[in-house]
């Protein structure tokens, strides 16, 4: 689906890298796609508010998407064309989340004020530029918009 066979995962640890995602996501981003994992959950509805200044191309409720297919209730996946205020509005946050360790030395996910969407990039191809599978703490970016 989409290409992200193409992406290398890669761990979030900081803001700055964050930031630097964003900045590198920007001038070849030309469609976000955003899926409320839980449904249409009103606890996230100012992603997609904030995602709705945009030109919204689809709406569809899905069982499968980038990174994740479930058999339960189905997720809300919305597509929109690209806008550069939304970067803007995503640098607000720490991050879409936070890999770390737990106490006991094992793979963690800090959650943050993102919630738990998953996100998604692309280009004018509609080829994967970068995405989350946020409720499992993965990120998965295009080799070439690495460092």
């Amino acid at each position: 689906m989409y290409g992200e066979e193409k992406t290398t995962l890669i761990n979030l640890t900081s803001h700055e890298q964050y930031l630097d995602i964003l900045k590198k996501l920007k001038s070849k981003t030309a469609y976000i796609v955003l899926v409320q994992i839980d449904g249409e959950d009103k606890n996230d509805l100012n992603l997609v508010k904030a995602l709705k200044q945009m030109e919204l191309i689809g709406t569809k409720k899905v069982n499968e998407w980038l990174g994740t297919r479930t058999r339960g209730f189905p997720a809300v996946r919305y597509i929109f064309k690209f806008d550069e205020r939304y970067i803007k509005y995503l640098s607000n946050f720490d991050s879409f989340f936070f890999n770390t360790t737990d106490k006991w030395s094992y793979d963690a996910v800090e959650k943050t004020d993102f919630g738990f969407d998953d996100i998604a990039f692309l280009d004018e191809n509609r080829q994967v530029l970068f995405y989350t599978t946020t409720h499992e703490g993965y990120a998965n970016i295009l080799p070439d918009l690495m460092d």
